[in-house]
């Protein structure tokens, strides 16, 4: 056998083992990790709210020139609940949101009644609770924080009345329907959990200050409006 052909056996018999040891090494080379997708806002949520609030009457007490207005403002603590609907096309959120709140709400102001007594009474208002129905559309500036405005139709219960008043039932207890607006902002903090915060006026026009057999003598409250700065968690169930 010639030289030369020896030589060739020889080259392929070392080659192939090398040729087949690469082949299995690229085979098993280690897989890069995969990052886990970001699969957006749409779904069911449930969630709580809860922050602060400033409830603000303003009644007129009186007629005519001698009518005296008196602003109440209370800054009170609330608790609430939440559950939404999103959708989602491209960065484009939209969906609807139901809720209710409880309210510490409760203002208070001593004045003088229009009757003719000499005595200060105590007007009280109080808020119990609200609820609401609204829309919500934003866009998703990052790939896990939502922009949004928010707003709709609400619901509230009223409670007033004038203490030190002798013999007179001045209590009165309405419902009251407005409406309301607001601006958030969400974080994702896992692909279900959501944190943000928000701000919202509710407005829900005039409202009586006291049972309505006193209104002619001692006024009635002419706006009720309610500014709330608000922390939510949201949980997404699906």
């Amino acid at each position: 056998m010639k030289w030369w052909i020896r030589w060739l056996i020889a080259a392929g018999a070392f080659g192939f083992p090398a040729t087949v040891l690469a082949a299995d090494m690229a085979i098993k080379a280690p897989l890069a990790p995969r990052v886990a997708a970001y699969d957006g806002w749409a779904g069911f949520y449930l969630g709580f709210d809860g922050g602060f609030n400033l409830g603000s009457f303003s009644p007129i007490f009186g007629r005519g020139v001698t009518a005296t207005e008196v602003n109440l403002d209370d800054n009170s603590a609330f608790i609430g609940g939440h559950i939404a609907y999103l959708g989602q096309s491209g960065s484009f959120v939209f969906g609807v949101e139901g809720g209710a709140q409880w309210l510490g709400f409760k203002s208070q102001a001593e004045l003088a009644p229009a009757v003719g007594t000499t005595p200060a009474v105590l007007l009280q208002q109080k808020i119990d609770w609200l609820a609401y129905a609204n829309v919500r559309a934003g866009f998703t500036p990052f790939a896990r924080t939502l922009l949004y405005v928010t707003g709709g139709v609400a619901w509230a219960h009223v409670k007033g009345e004038f203490i030190n008043l002798a013999a007179l039932d001045t209590s009165a207890e309405q419902s009251v329907t407005g409406w309301n607006l607001g601006l958030g902002l969400e974080f994702k903090i896992t692909e279900n959990l959501t944190f943000g915060g928000e701000y919202r006026h509710y407005d829900f026009g005039k409202v009586q200050a006291a049972n309505p057999a006193l209104t002619l003598t001692l006024g009635g409250v002419d706006k009720l409006t309610v500014d709330q700065a608000m922390g939510r968690l949201s949980y997404r169930l699906n």
